[in-house]
């Protein structure tokens, strides 16, 4: 395990210290560690649906013309099938 320096604004060190003197973290270095892995995780769901955006467009793209030829048109049908409810 790779030991770093961390330096943070005092209001947030005062928030870490007290999660830690609360019980919610045995330790400062285990926030932080919590904190680095929710990052981490939040990063990846964004590159995910980047890329899952990404690859519906190309499939809406190659699926050829839709059956609209105007917005006016998809917000009659948005209309239609909700009116329908």
């Amino acid at each position: 395990m790779r030991t770093l320096n961390v330096s943070l604004p005092e209001e947030l060190e005062s928030e870490l210290a007290a999660a830690v003197a609360c019980g919610e973290f045995e330790s400062e270095n285990d926030a932080i560690r919590a904190a680095v892995a929710q990052w981490r995780t939040e990063r990846l769901v964004e590159r995910t649906d980047v890329e899952e955006f990404r690859r519906l467009w190309r499939e809406g793209v190659e699926s050829g013309s839709g059956r609209f030829g105007e917005i006016d048109e998809i917000k009659a049908e948005a209309r239609r099938r909700h009116s329908q409810r």
